[in-house]
């Protein structure tokens, strides 16, 4: 575009030189456009022919220039309209889905409501606990202990193209506690997370793991509720103790060793309901239209990098920073690692998809980590708002 603006003017300066040239040099020759009397048309038409087939031709081309580029400026300006028009609906869809967000939550005996940003700040209260809860149980440092060889040669290549030095022990607690309260631990998300992780860890760990959280009940259900809370102020070594026993007897409650009475307290013969109740029906769209909207943006062949940053920037600014954080552990379980640890494979000419270092997605992060996840373990590029405050 520079270059036909470029070459559309120096077809004017050519034009306009080659005319100041021939009337000087048309000057000095004596030559003269009309006398005293009157003009003599014969002379000055052959003059003016000449000078509008020589110079009238730089001019014509130059203006065939400009016209074509104003075409090209007005074509982009449509685009652009029409990018825009797409991008800000976007935007409006993903404050409608926030708007229709509500979750009810029994904290004891009364129940909570809440609406809005405030549901997915309870669902990220909900992994951290989770997290906390899995590291609590998994007190190994030994990786064969929670991964298959495969997975775990997996994990590597990918912190290897990723250029991170991420614990793969950590990845495979997060991503565990993820698919959790994301899929919750009713029959079917049960299974459905077993469907999920039967090749990638091992059975005996994440078999035992689950009926460890299962354990724990809704708070309404307050006798429960406190036994739970009494197996996790156990020592590690008491609480597995604990488990070991429930997990043996676990189809045949009524054989549990009767010498440890918190396991027997727990009447593993009665039902219950279980704290995690799953958000899939509430997380599934929302990261779905998220990480479309980027794709959408990423991937606009008529805008520059600057303005698709400048785009996803406004984007960004809509999201609070529980969602923030929701997105972090999102993109590094199995199930958002589309996000950039295991990006789109697109052609060389294609722009880059790790679309979280791009456009600093977690950039209102505060402090460092959350509950030891270090951000910049895993996004080492993006530009954290506290280290620009430090």
């Amino acid at each position: 575009m520079k270059f036909l603006q470029l070459a559309a003017m120096g077809l004017v300066f050519i034009g306009c030189f080659i005319l100041a040239y021939f009337l000087n040099k048309a000057s000095i020759d004596g030559f003269e456009i009309s006398n005293k009397i009157h003009t003599d048309y014969q002379v000055t038409g052959q003059f003016g022919d000449f000078i509008g087939g020589v110079v009238g031709t730089f001019f014509a081309l130059s203006g065939t220039l400009l016209i074509y580029l104003n075409f090209k400026e007005q074509t982009k300006e449509n685009k652009r309209s029409a990018f825009e028009a797409s991008f800000f609906e976007m935007i409006r869809l993903y404050r409608e889905n926030v708007s229709e967000l509500k979750y009810v939550k029994h904290n004891g005996t009364n129940a909570s409501t809440y609406e809005n940003r405030q549901v997915l700040r309870e669902i990220f209260k909900e992994f951290i606990e989770c997290y906390r809860e899995i590291k609590r149980f998994s007190n190994s440092k030994d990786e064969e202990f929670y991964i298959n060889p495969n997975y775990a040669k997996k994990l590597k290549e990918i912190k290897y193209k990723a250029n991170i030095n991420a614990n793969i022990i950590e990845m495979a607690i997060i991503d565990l506690a993820f698919m959790i309260v994301f899929y919750g631990l009713s029959s079917e998300g049960e299974q459905i997370i077993k469907g999920n992780i039967i090749k990638k860890y091992n059975r005996d760990y994440y078999y035992k793991l689950i009926y460890f959280i299962k354990l724990k009940p809704k708070k309404s259900n307050t006798e429960r509720f406190n036994n739970w809370t009494k197996l996790f102020a156990l020592n590690t070594k008491e609480c597995h103790v604990v488990i070991d026993k429930l997990y043996a007897a676990r189809k045949n409650p009524h054989r549990i060793d009767p010498e440890i009475p918190l396991a027997t307290d727990f009447n593993m013969e009665l039902r219950y309901e279980k704290y995690y109740g799953g958000h899939q029906f509430r997380l599934g769209h929302y990261f779905r239209h998220l990480f479309q909207s980027y794709k959408y943006l990423n991937n606009h062949p008529d805008l520059t990098d600057k303005e698709k940053y400048e785009y996803g920037k406004m984007y960004r600014a809509q999201l609070s920073t529980y969602e923030q954080a929701l997105l972090l552990v999102n993109s590094i379980s199995s199930l958002g690692m589309k996000w950039e640890l295991t990006p789109e494979n697109l052609p060389e000419s294609k722009k880059s998809t790790k679309l979280i270092t791009k456009y600093n997605l977690i950039k209102n992060l505060p402090g460092k980590h959350l509950s030891g996840i270090r951000y910049a373990t895993y996004y080492p590029q993006v530009s954290y708002e506290s280290d620009e405050n430090t």
